[in-house]
Parts: C-alpha cells; structure tokens; sequence
C-alpha cells in the first residue's frame, strides 16, 4: 500500500515533492462514495465539504448543521454555562462600580479588572469551543460518530498555537482597521478559516491563509462575506432583543433616569444582556462553523490537489 504524501507548504506547483499528488480513495471509511466521474478533479460531486460553486458550498454547510446541531450545539452550550457563571457575577460588579462612579463615587478598580479577567477566560472558553467545533464539523461530514469530549480532547494539543496566531492575525486587523477601514474588513475575512489551517496544518498559517484567499478571490469574498453578512444579522437581532427586552423591563428609566440608580435595574440590565449575548455566540457557533470550515476546504482543494478524505487524519 502506498504511503499518502505529506502536506507541503503553500507555494509549491502541483507535481512538486512536499503536495499530495493524488487523491485518496472514496470507498475508504467515513468518506461518501462511490466517485462520480467528474470534469474538474477538484470537485468530487460525492465530497462533504468541497464544492465547485457557491449553492454547493451552502448546501454542504448547512447539511453538516441538519445532521449534526447536537453535537455541535452541546459544545456550546458547555461554553454558554461557563461563561455565564464568569461574567454574570462580574458584570453587575462592573455595572454596580460604573453606577458608583456616575454618582460621584469613586469606582473600584477591582470591578475593573475582574471584569476583565472574566473576559479572557470567557475568550479562551469560547476558543476551545470553537475549535472543537471545527474538528467536530469533519467528524460529522465524513460520517463519523461525532463526541464532544472527543472533539475537545483532540484540539487541546493545538490550541497555544490557535491563541499565538489568532493573537497576531488579531493585531494585523487593528493595524488595518487603524490604517483604513478596508484593508482591517479585508484581514477579517483572510483569517475567517485561519483555525482550521491552525487545526489541521502545520507551519505558516497567516502566509497559508492569505495565499488561497488570493488564489480564488473570487470564491474567497462570495464564501466569507455571506459568513460575516450572517454574523451581523444574528448579532443584530439579538441586539434588537436585548434592547427591547431592557426597554420593557426597565422603561421607568427612560422616564426618570433616576431609577437606573436601583441595584435590582442594574442586575436586571446585566443578567439579561449577557444571556442575550451569549445566545447569539451559541447560534453563530452551530450555524456559521460548518460554512467556515466548508469555505477552507473549498479554498484548500482550489489550492492543491485535496479532499475532505485527508481531514480526519490530519
């Protein structure tokens, strides 16, 4: 049996040492087959995740969301649990000293940075969620048995790397967004996938991410910019929700500013809004993952010669 060749970095023509120079067998566990005889050989029609066009890749997205929300959904509800426990607490903090310094008082410093505490492990719960849920995706697509706790085990090796390069890919968008708007939305979009080369590759993942985006920028900006149309719409909605929930609950502030004083407003105000927040979090989580992780293999295959075949054992 032939050994399957190793993952090359990007910038290698096909053909050359360090790419796989053939695609790997359909009929192998986990994989859909038969092959259908196809034009292109990029695109096998029986691929989970890897499509020639835009309806394709949406279609395979959510088919991975329809057959696997459960799983996909426990993980992030797990992150949902441990993030309202950190910040519900510490937000009334932060909101009760913000009310204290508004009347004159003088704020704590401790609310402060509590509240930035719960933050950061906030963000380090909700990367070890979404990176779990990439991996998850795949299990999925190739019709494995999906876990969770699997599924987190196995990033857990890969996850310093994911804080290291997420951390510079981050400071990249602020340097363009400082720069000019554009070229910060243009970085964003880049590094949508930047966790599934992090997860499933090795070595170069920024370099990796702008080259294939570059390489089909076409397909690149349809895939990341219906990603992130989704994220805002969800986003708003939970917003609008958030504000009309307050608007009902808190009305009498609005009459007299006063009552924003009580304790009971304030808590109200940060419990509410940090499930609501949260809630959208879990829903972006389970529907935009597939489309990501769907949008990486699509840039990949136009990249090289690849299939969703090589992931699992990746």
């Amino acid at each position: 049996m032939s050994q399957q060749p190793p993952f090359g970095p990007p910038g290698e023509p096909p053909g050359e040492p360090g790419r796989p120079q053939a695609y790997p067998p359909t009929g192998q566990p986990g994989y859909p087959g038969p092959a259908t005889p196809h034009a292109d050989p990029r695109f096998d029609p029986a691929d989970p995740l890897i499509s020639a066009d835009f309806a394709g890749w949406w279609q395979r997205g959510f088919a991975v969301v329809q057959r696997g929300w459960k799983p996909l959904a426990l993980i992030q509800l797990c992150a949902f649990a441990a993030s309202l426990v950190l910040m519900i607490p510490a937000q009334i903090f932060f909101n009760l000293a913000t009310r204290d310094a508004a009347a004159g008082h003088d704020s704590s410093v401790i609310a402060v940075v509590a509240y930035g505490l719960a933050g950061i492990l906030v963000a380090l719960i909700y990367a070890i969620a979404s990176f779990a849920a990439v991996r998850l995706v795949v299990t999925i697509a190739t019709g494995a048995e999906a876990r969770a706790g699997q599924a987190v085990r196995a990033v857990l090796p890969r996850l310093p790397a994911l804080i290291g390069w997420s951390l510079l890919a981050g400071l990249i968008v602020v340097a363009g967004l400082c720069a000019c708007v554009v070229p910060g939305v243009y970085f964003g979009a880049v590094f949508i996938m930047l966790p599934a080369v992090v997860l499933f590759e090795r070595g170069e993942p920024l370099t990796r991410c702008f080259r294939r985006f570059n390489h089909s920028f076409g397909a690149a900006v349809a895939r990341t910019a219906t990603i992130i149309g989704l994220l805002i719409g969800i986003s708003m909605v939970f917003a609008l929700l958030s504000g009309l929930v307050t608007l009902l609950a808190l009305g009498s502030v609005f009459a007299d500013p006063a009552v924003f004083a009580s304790t009971g407003a304030v808590v109200t105000d940060a419990v509410l809004g940090s499930i609501l927040e949260m809630t959208a979090s879990l829903i972006s989580g389970v529907v935009l993952t597939p489309l990501i992780v769907a949008t990486y293999a699509d840039l990949r295959a136009r990249w090289e010669p690849f299939t969703t075949a090589y992931l699992p054992a990746a």
